[in-house]
C-alpha cells in the first residue's frame, strides 16, 4: 500500500478521489436544504398577502365607520328640519284646500257673474236717479255705457266687473269732499252759474257776478234762494274748492235732511245740461258742509 502511495500516478488518483468525495459532502446538505427555504419563503409570502388583506379590511371598515357617523348626523339634520317646517307645511295644506274648495266653486260663481253685474248696474242707476241731480247727465251717460259693454261677448267677465267697480267708485266718491264748478243752470240751460257740492247733501249755486245764490231742496226738486250769511258761506266754499282758501267749517243749509236716505232725498227731473268732469276743478275740506244751520 505504501508503495502504490508513493507511486505518483496512484496518488494524483487519490488526490482527485477524495477531493470528489469532499465536494459531493459538500453538496448533499444544501440540497437536503433548498425545500425548507421553499416553504418558508412561501410562508412568508402568504403571510405578507394576509396581512395586506387584513390593512384593507381596516381601511373599509374605518370608511364604512366614517359613512355610518355622516349618514347619523345627516338623519339628525334632517329631523330637525322636518320639525320646523312641518307647522309651515300644515298651514300650506289648509290654504290649498282653501284654494281647492273656491276653484270648486268657480264654476257656479262664474255662472252666476252676468246676472250680478247687472244687477249692480241697476242699482246704480237707481241710486243715480234718488240723488241730487248734479252731474246727472254724465253719471247717467256712464251707465248706459255699463249697459253696452255688458253685451259685449269680446270683453271679458275680469274686465266686465272692473268697469262695473270702478263706477261704483265714482259714484260713492261723490260721497265726500267738496266740489266747484261753472256750468248751465239745472232747469234753465240758458243761465251758466257757478256750482258748490258739498258730498251729497249739498248742492248750490251763485250768479257768475256771485250777487245772488240758491241751494237745491231734494224734497221738491226746486232751487230754493240764498241771502245774507248762507250766500257768503257759498262763496267761501267756492274758493275753498278751487284751492283760493284755506279748508273750514262751512255754515250751510243741507240739501237733504240728514235723517234722510240719499233715496228718499230727491225726485228732480233727469234732464241737466252740465259740463263734463274734464271741465270743472275740485278740492276737498274739511268737515265742510257737515255744519249745516237748517238741517
Amino acid at each position: 500500500m505504501r508503495l502504490l502511495l508513493h507511486d505518483p500516478g496512484v496518488r494524483r488518483l487519490a488526490t482527485a478521489c477524495l477531493s470528489m468525495a469532499c465536494t459531493m459532502a459538500a453538496a448533499m446538505p444544501a440540497q437536503a436544504d433548498s425545500p425548507v427555504r421553499d416553504a418558508t419563503r412561501q410562508h412568508q409570502q402568504q403571510q405578507q398577502v394576509l396581512q395586506q388583506k387584513i390593512d384593507n379590511a381596516d381601511d373599509e371598515t374605518r370608511e364604512l365607520l366614517r359613512q355610518l357617523r355622516d349618514a347619523r348626523e345627516s338623519a339628525d339634520r334632517l329631523e330637525q328640519h322636518n320639525r320646523t317646517v312641518a307647522p309651515m307645511l300644515e298651514r300650506q295644506q289648509q290654504r290649498i284646500e282653501r284654494q281647492r274648495q273656491a276653484l270648486a266653486s268657480m264654476d257656479a260663481t262664474d255662472e252666476a257673474l252676468p246676472a250680478t253685474l247687472q244687477n249692480m248696474v241697476k242699482q246704480l242707476r237707481a241710486l243715480v236717479r234718488a240723488d241730487i241731480p248734479f252731474h246727472q247727465r254724465e253719471r247717467m251717460a256712464r251707465l248706459d255705457s255699463l249697459d253696452r259693454m255688458l253685451g259685449e261677448a269680446s270683453m271679458s267677465r275680469a274686465d266686465k266687473l272692473k268697469r262695473v267697480l270702478s263706477a261704483w267708485q265714482q259714484e260713492l266718491d261723490y260721497g265726500t269732499g267738496i266740489e266747484a264748478w261753472q256750468g248751465p243752470l239745472h232747469g234753465d240751460a240758458d243761465t251758466r252759474v257757478q256750482y258748490l257740492r258739498l258730498g251729497r247733501v249739498g248742492w248750490y249755486y251763485l250768479t257768475l257776478d256771485g250777487h245772488r245764490g240758491s241751494i237745491w231742496q231734494a224734497g221738491s226738486g226746486e232751487w230754493q234762494p240764498l241771502d245774507g250769511d248762507a250766500l257768503e258761506e257759498v262763496r267761501r266754499g267756492v274758493k275753498i274748492a278751487n284751492d283760493q282758501r284755506s279748508p273750514e267749517l262751512l255754515s250751510l243749509p243741507l240739501s237733504v235732511a240728514l235723517s234722510d236716505s240719499a233715496g228718499e232725498s230727491s225726485s228732480a227731473s233727469t234732464e241737466n245740461d252740465e259740463r263734463p268732469e274734464s271741465d270743472r276743478r275740485s278740492g276737498t275740506a274739511s268737515a265742510a258742509g257737515n255744519n249745516g244751520s237748517d238741517s
